[in-house]
């Protein structure tokens, strides 16, 4: 972390790093519940009998809820989202500013309505118990909560992009774990 970073932005950098954590735990999670169920499904082929493990397809949709709305924010805090950079990088300096300005707000715009909406309906999901119907009743809120938290910390993130725009104290970039991948 850069000793210049105001205090609330070594935060926001904290939380999307244990939120993106988070994420990479919930892929790990659906890594062997995924294998176990092939696992258990095709175990006919070796003169045993199969066994779908119940209740994975909904576990793995929770988990891939998780996996990826906690690391939504900091893949944009380390600039790693797509980003066609043709034009972008041939750019005078001060259209670069409008371009990230324009960029960051869209962003802040998307997720702040989604979060406006999910938010609300992760409350009403766990007031009326909601769950996804099978062999086992897989509970959803606790998905629609993570869509409304990641939703929201991706929209503080991009906030703060808009204002880092102006001030380097106040810019919530990554960029020491940035990677490039060129084609």
């Amino acid at each position: 972390m850069r000793p210049d970073r105001s205090t609330v932005t070594t935060w926001l950098l904290k939380i999307n790093l244990a939120s993106a954590f988070l994420s990479g735990v919930a892929l790990l999670l659906m890594m062997f519940a995924g294998a176990a169920d092939v696992i258990g499904t095709n175990l006919d082929i070796i003169g045993v009998q199969s066994f779908p493990i119940p209740g994975v397809f909904e576990f793995m949709t929770t988990l891939m809820v998780i996996s990826v709305f906690l690391a939504v924010s900091l893949a944009q805090a380390r600039r790693n989202h797509i980003r066609v950079e043709v034009v972008v990088n041939h750019l005078p300096k001060g259209l670069k500013k409008v371009s990230d300005l324009v960029q960051h707000a869209l962003s802040a715009l998307l997720f702040v309505l989604i979060a406006w909406f999910a938010w609300p309906a992760a409350m009403h999901s766990f007031s009326v118990g909601e769950y996804a119907p099978g062999l086992i009743n897989f509970p959803m809120w606790p998905a629609r909560f993570v869509l409304a938290f990641g939703a929201t910390l991706m929209s503080v993130q991009s906030l703060y992009d808009v204002i880092g725009v102006f001030g380097r104290r106040y810019q919530s970039t990554d960029l020491e774990h940035h990677v490039e991948t060129r084609i």
